[in-house]
């Protein structure tokens, strides 16, 4: 299974105090995948974080990261933008979520949770450890 991780839960993740990311910190050291595209904003918002920024680019060698190319997430953009009004302002992940086939979010923008559920089809958001069942074990596509 894959997820997108979203940058408003970077810092969530990596404290290991906060109950609600322990399952997606263990998901992930066991089998999961976190999705990532080096598109402009996605390299700024990773580029406020260290040790995400790590993760990803250690990740991506170790198989712990689906890396996407970003031509792919450029071309959702322009569909979206054509097709779509968003509520959010991450037309970015959304985008990657299309171009990588990624049907779980881990976010606290409810905004995007909205268009997350309204555009993928499938889409489930994890918000608190009371989702970890959305963590299931399954083949990233």
């Amino acid at each position: 299974m894959c997820l997108i991780l979203d940058t408003n839960k970077y810092g969530e993740f990596f404290d290991p105090t906060n109950r609600d990311m322990e399952p997606v910190r263990q998901w992930h050291k066991k089998m999961g995948k976190f999705v990532y595209s080096p598109t402009p904003k996605m390299k700024k918002e990773l580029a406020g974080n260290y040790k995400m920024s790590k993760i990803f680019n250690e990740g991506r060698r170790g198989e712990q990261v689906k890396w996407i190319d970003e031509k792919k997430v450029r071309k959702e953009e322009k569909v979206l933008i054509k097709q779509r009004k968003l509520k959010s302002n991450d037309l970015h992940i959304i985008a990657l979520a299309l171009a990588g086939e990624v049907k779980l979010l881990v976010s606290g923008d409810k905004n995007l949770h909205a268009d997350f559920k309204d555009i993928i089809e499938k889409g489930n958001i994890y918000q608190n450890k009371a989702h970890k069942h959305l963590l299931a074990e399954d083949i990233c596509p």
